[in-house]
């Protein structure tokens, strides 16, 4: 799971005469297509390792088969495509699981280091994460042993570099299944640590510590495997052992910074972070939004300009007046402006209660993209609203 980078929001929602919505950010990476409604992509940072592959496994092949030439580079360039396809199962193993948990899928990206697979807003619990993290893996052993089973089952004497290729990529699927289960932080089995101590000590960001520390130890031990045997006397496995260990120990280094910022949020709740707020209708007019402001704050002004808040049952939305849209009114047009065509507008799930950790806060900010969140109580009154600037403040204190 990534940093909470709580950005500007992209899924406004249009009032009738509303400022369109800001536009969504482009995402980087070749479009590939849709499959089961879900975006692929290909990073551009994928051409590099399949470059690589090439030049590592041509002239292995060009060794054993040097009457096919160049049509060795071509299979070469066969594996790093067929490991790409391998990659994009696991991938769809975690998008249909993580649908099945209700998580929303946005899209799945092949990178230079495999892929990841970009959800919406999650309400994740610790049994969903470890079956969603494990379908990747479990995926590329099926058809690691799908393809064992073909390949025995061929006819005696069967050989040739598609023979290899085909041999080439059930080994890889063994090492995807095999290496994602390992039980670290950034790879599928760190999750299911993370779930376990999550669900044990009831910490989610505990849960991230532990499992990226588990991470950190994988890599020392694949570092010390590398000088143990020195392998690191092929370029070949020493330049994959490095990506690999970088992998790890980046992704592990992300993780743990992770959980103690979603420790320092989960010590702080909706109702003590939030902005006062000022609810109105939607047809309010502008003038009088600013009069009732200016009243309320009077003689006892501290320094803040209480939140302009508008709820619009009909379609289901909720809005905070943004300023940089009200500033734009003439005083003389003011009278004749509804608060509505100077609001952002959200769906309903913008609504968060007082007691909301600080942790789901920026994870509901980020899955969707928003800039707010509304805070109400018991009875549904609007009580404050939580800006992102706000919250990423009170973790940057932490």
């Amino acid at each position: 799971m990534p940093d909470p980078r709580l950005p500007a929001p992209d899924d406004a929602v249009p009032h009738d005469a509303a400022p369109p919505a800001d536009p969504v950010p482009r995402v980087r990476g070749l479009r590939l297509g849709r499959v089961a409604g879900v975006e692929i992509r290909l990073d551009r940072s994928w051409f590099l390792i399949a470059a690589l592959t090439v030049v590592m496994y041509g002239p292995v092949l060009w060794r054993v088969y040097p009457e096919l030439g160049w049509l060795n580079l071509v299979v070469a360039l066969g594996f790093a495509v067929g490991l790409a396809v391998s990659v994009l199962v696991h991938e769809l193993a975690h998008a249909a699981a993580g649908r099945r948990a209700g998580w929303p899928v946005d899209r799945i990206v092949l990178t230079l280091m495999g892929g990841h697979t970009t959800f919406g807003t999650v309400r994740a619990r610790p049994l969903a994460t470890a079956v969603v993290s494990l379908a990747g893996p479990l995926s590329n052993v099926v058809l690691a042993v799908v393809g064992e089973l073909l390949l025995r089952g061929a006819p005696d004497g069967s050989a040739g570099p598609w023979w290899a290729l085909a041999e080439l990529l059930v080994l890889a699927n063994w090492v995807l299944g095999v290496f994602n289960l390992l039980p670290g932080l950034p790879l599928d089995g760190g999750r299911v640590v993370e779930a376990l101590v999550w669900a044990v000590t009831r910490s989610e960001s505990r849960g991230t510590a532990v499992a990226a520390w588990c991470g950190r130890g994988i890599a020392a031990l694949l570092a010390l495997w590398v000088l143990w045997t020195q392998q690191w006397r092929q370029p070949s496995v020493l330049v994959v052992s490095l990506l690999v260990i970088g992998f790890i120990v980046v992704g592990a280094g992300q993780a743990l910074r992770q959980a103690r910022l979603m420790g320092t949020l989960d010590a702080v709740r909706a109702d003590r972070i939030a902005r006062p707020a000022l609810e109105f209708s939607p047809v309010t007019p502008l003038s009088v939004v600013d009069a009732t402001v200016a009243a309320a704050t009077g003689d006892d002004y501290r320094g803040w300009v209480p939140d302009v808040v508008a709820r619009d049952d009909a379609r289901g939305t909720v809005g905070v007046l943004d300023p940089s849209l009200a500033v734009r009114v003439p005083d003389a047009h003011r009278a004749r402006t509804g608060l509505g065509d100077v609001c952002r507008w959200y769906p309903r799930e913008a609504v968060v209660t007082g007691g909301v950790a600080g942790g789901e806060l920026a994870r509901r900010m980020e899955g969707a993209r928003r800039q707010w969140l509304w805070v109400v109580d018991d009875a549904g009154h609007v009580t404050g609203v939580v800006h992102h600037e706000d919250l990423a403040r009170h973790a940057l204190r932490g």
